[in-house]
């Protein structure tokens, strides 16, 4: 499988999270809501921003994201960094957008969403 490459940053400016709920409700009646857990994990998904402070370091992590994880379809390795544990992961619907920082065209930042399954 493959890795998130080293030289990827994230950046801590628009990072959120985000977790699919793992609940059933049913309105009642009359009294409370009723609540039922029906899943022991869910799909955690982080918007996230990358900074690529070079060209080249840019153009890797497109290569990378086109045929190392087929353009954000297959799963890779990522240390997650709320908890530092390497989690299976993958780019929820591809790359969102891809800006230049600097008028030279050296850094670059990526918006995207990475996705995994929470802790059991």
């Amino acid at each position: 499988m493959e890795t998130l490459p080293p030289y990827v940053k994230l950046l801590s400016d628009g990072f959120s999270l985000v977790r699919a709920p793992a609940l059933q409700r049913t309105e009642m009646a009359s009294g409370p809501v009723k609540q039922l857990k029906t899943m022991s994990r869910v799909m955690v998904t982080r918007q996230v921003r990358l900074l690529f402070t070079s060209k080249a370091d840019y153009t890797a992590f497109i290569d990378w994201f086109q045929q190392g994880v087929n353009f954000g379809a297959d799963w890779f390795n990522w240390t997650d960094p709320l908890d530092k544990v390497e989690k299976p992961a993958r780019l929820v619907g591809g790359l969102k957008s891809e800006t230049p920082i600097t008028p030279n065209l050296n850094t670059w930042e990526v918006q995207t969403a990475i996705e995994t399954w929470s802790s059991t």
